[in-house]
């Protein structure tokens, strides 16, 4: 293949970073340390962007959801529920989906970045807008239709189902400081969804060698009752990667530095850009092994697993 292999260093976004976004953080009440709360009522936190649920029926009145001892204590008094529907594409997990009437739109200023990623898509087309800073000059610009399908022939194109592209990856920007970044989301029919946004330093590991493999990955399960009855239980699905890549000895350093800084770091992984391998880039924890195979040559090794 010997297509560029790299990897996507995520930005942590923080709420001093969103500009403006047509997303409300509106999905319940802020929690209210005077407040009785009943069984099952929820609140938000505006500190952590997370839903939490009641779990006690007796009143429950100043217990902050946020702390772990209110969740795990002795008596439990909150389930956390997750991310509030603003941030469910900010929490770092494919599967939390940010759904909302098109168009969904966010500006972000997170500083310097190189590189977009969005997984989890549900929309018609995508548009970003890169300004140097803000109310600055147009740096980066890309519009254009989340198709996937791509036919390569008239029979598919008059007869082939429709392939909605899932994912966007947009290299090569120029990094400014100060810029800022507005991402569109539109759909023409149902609600646009996306699962992750993530912005930061795309950094080289190689070249890919052909042979790369993706490992589609299921949490559903089979139950099988008493009777004999077969049911199927679906859940959430993922993907793993495991590709091995070649580089020079003049690179070993910074590669292996860049492998070292992102252990339990979840980033976007990239076997290539090229729109026929789209499978393989992957959200998740990278695994490597580099390898010293002669005076010029060194080997990574890479394996994938795909979060949820």
């Amino acid at each position: 293949m010997s297509q560029p292999c790299s990897v996507l260093v995520p930005v942590k976004v923080t709420g001093a970073m969103i500009v403006s976004t047509s997303v409300l953080e509106n999905d319940y009440g802020a929690y209210l340390p005077n407040k009785a709360y009943a069984l099952g009522e929820r609140c938000i936190s505006t500190v952590t962007h997370r839903i939490y649920e009641s779990v006690s029926a007796s009143p429950n009145s100043g217990h902050d959801p946020t702390l772990l001892i209110n969740q795990f204590g002795a008596v439990p008094w909150w389930v956390d529920q997750g991310p509030t529907n603003l941030w469910a594409m900010f929490d770092g997990y494919v599967s939390t989906q940010c759904t909302v009437a098109s168009p969904l739109s966010v500006t972000l200023r997170v500083g310097a970045f190189n590189a977009i990623a969005m997984f989890g898509l549900d929309a018609d087309r995508v548009d970003i807008t890169v300004l140097d800073s803000p109310g600055g000059k147009a740096v980066y610009t890309y519009s254009d239709d989340l198709e996937g399908s791509d036919p390569p022939d008239y029979y598919e194109w008059c007869f082939d189902r429709f392939k909605p592209q899932t994912d966007f990856v947009g290299t090569g920007l120029e990094a400014y400081n100060d810029a800022q970044v507005t991402i569109t989301l539109s759909k023409v029919t149902g609600p646009v969804k996306c699962g992750l946004i993530a912005l930061g330093d795309m950094r080289p590991l190689g070249l890919t060698e052909y042979g790369a493999k993706v490992t589609p990955q299921t949490f559903s399960y089979v139950d099988v009752d008493k009777f004999g009855r077969t049911t199927i239980e679906l859940g959430a699905n993922t993907t793993d990667m495991s590709l091995v890549a070649k580089l020079g000895i003049s690179d070993a350093a910074a590669v292996y530095a860049t492998l070292k800084e992102l252990q339990a770091v979840p980033c976007v992984w990239i076997a290539t850009d090229l729109v026929d391998y789209s499978p393989l880039r992957v959200f998740g924890l990278g695994t490597p092994t580099l390898s010293f195979d002669g005076p010029d040559l060194c080997t990574v090794n890479l394996e994938v697993k795909g979060f949820i």
